[in-house]
């Protein structure tokens, strides 16, 4: 909350004497203001007998004090600025020479009392192209009044953002262009507006979607093994585009209600896996051809299921993670019993093998690294991420899903689901994901011995610390301290 202004604004108010109704009626605005805060300078007070007309009106409308001048117009004002008649002709030829000459214009602020037998605005020459506060119609005043009050403290309904940063892909050569985002913006609007038909929407999305993703496609060759791991990169970092108009899309899409928008999302999911093989009618290829999909695929389905958490949808999560995925394959028939999520999270051989010695030093996963490296989307962190892939871990029992983000548990700190935990309302989520039902099974399956196995036999025990992302220590302290 911002504090209000250390000194109350000044204005003076500039009007006809049109009759007794318009006189009482611009006194009640003052009256108005000055509850309000602002200090209204009028001549029905402020004028007093005796005081020349005109040189008070020209002090008014120059002195610097004066923040804002209200011009209060109907037919008479306009008539009479118009003619340069009486005290509001002269007041206009004062008025009109500084909002010509001055460089500050937002002092002088029309305020529209009237309108012609035509419906237009009762406003003199020199104002016709300013933009006016209505009070023509009296079922609009309180708001008329609030736009008014705004506008002198300048404290607009709606205020300008503050400046961002260029999007990276922009200025990036090497980004493909990605049609799927205006798609997804009409996907976007469907859902905010309540209009059109957003299922459709998505389908159309996905469509093109999964067009841009397949313009990805590489092929490996021997002649070129020497720069695969550069250009392998690079084409996995201009996907970040797509990934983000992912994340919108789902983000939006969780507006809908889950029967219409997931079995939609599951659909785009499923059109995912196929990328992964070889493309058909290909005959000879190398496995590794298809290693950027197998990231992009490790990637956005931790991305979908992030959103869907942070947003506190863990029952349309499980969902995403109970389902059996029936993707055809390109290469050697149908899969007709279905797969499961862990078959978004497959070895990419070339990429935690050949590309994963640097210098004298061997990365533990690259994977993970290209995962962290690239965590720059504004709504979704790392730490969602991680949080994403340990669930999946425990889920899969410890053998289906590997948790390869893991080697980034220490400097990702402790996640959000594994600190709510130590309560029983704050454990209802893990309830849900995980299926487990009481939080002591639950920290049983997290320390079990076959949980550390899986670590260890991908040397990754030693290159992290669970208990510094999972709580694990306060969670044992609290739901199994018998085995402290």
């Amino acid at each position: 909350m911002t504090d209000a202004p250390s000194s109350p604004p000044k204005i003076f108010i500039s009007y006809s004497w049109t009759s007794d109704e318009h006189t009482t009626w611009v006194a009640d605005l003052g009256e108005r203001l000055m509850s309000d805060g602002v200090v209204v300078v009028l001549d029905q007070w402020d004028l007093q007998d005796g005081q020349d007309l005109n040189d008070f009106m020209e002090q008014m409308v120059k002195d610097p004090e004066i923040k804002r001048v209200i011009i209060v117009s109907d037919a008479t004002y306009t008539a009479k600025a118009d003619g340069r008649k009486g005290g509001v002709g002269t007041e206009t030829q004062i008025i009109s020479q500084e909002v010509y000459e001055s460089v500050d214009q937002t002092k002088f602020v029309p305020v529209l009392r009237e309108r012609d037998s035509d419906g237009k605005p009762c406003l003199p020459i020199y104002l016709k192209s300013r933009k006016y506060i209505d009070f023509s119609d009296f079922d609009n005043d309180a708001e008329a009044y609030e736009q008014l009050l705004r506008n002198i403290y300048e404290r607009p309904r709606r205020k300008k953002p503050a400046l961002g940063k260029a999007p990276a892909h922009i200025f990036d050569d090497g980004t493909a262009i990605v049609s799927s985002a205006q798609r997804a913006k009409r996907f976007r609007e469907f859902v905010i507006s309540g209009k059109g038909n957003p299922v459709a929407a998505f389908n159309d999305f996905a469509e093109e979607f999964i067009s841009n993703l397949e313009e990805l496609r590489m092929t490996y060759s021997r002649e070129e093994s020497a720069t695969w791991c550069e250009r392998i990169r690079a084409n996995i970092n201009s996907a970040t585009s797509h990934r983000d108009i992912l994340v919108d899309v789902v983000r939006a899409g969780i507006g809908l209600p889950s029967d219409q928008f997931i079995p939609s999302l599951i659909s785009l999911l499923e059109r995912l896996l196929p990328l992964q093989e070889r493309p058909e009618g290909v005959n000879s290829f190398f496995e590794c051809s298809e290693d950027n999909y197998k990231l992009l695929c490790y990637e956005m389905f931790l991305y979908t299921l992030a959103v869907l958490m942070k947003a506190k949808k863990y029952a349309e999560a499980r969902q995403l993670i109970d389902y059996r995925y029936v993707a055809p394959r390109t290469y050697g028939g149908n899969d007709l019993e279905g797969r499961s999520f862990d078959s978004f999270n497959n070895h990419a051989r070339s990429l935690e093998e050949q590309c994963a010695q640097v210098g004298n030093s061997r990365r533990y996963s690259v994977m993970a690294d290209l995962v962290h490296d690239r965590a720059n989307n504004t709504h979704v962190r790392f730490a969602d991420i991680l949080q994403a892939d340990v669930l999946l871990w425990l889920i899969g029992g410890g053998w289906g899903w590997f948790p390869r983000c893991l080697v980034y548990g220490k400097s990702a700190g402790k996640l959000e689901l594994f600190v709510r935990a130590t309560n029983q309302d704050g454990y209802q989520p893990l309830r849900v994901l995980l299926q487990i039902n009481t939080p002591q099974e639950f920290v049983q399956r997290l320390t079990s011995e076959e949980s550390m196995k899986t670590l260890q036999s991908e040397r990754f025990w030693h290159a992290m610390h669970a208990s510094d992302c999972l709580n694990l220590q306060e969670l044992k302290r609290i739901w199994l301290p018998q085995q402290i």
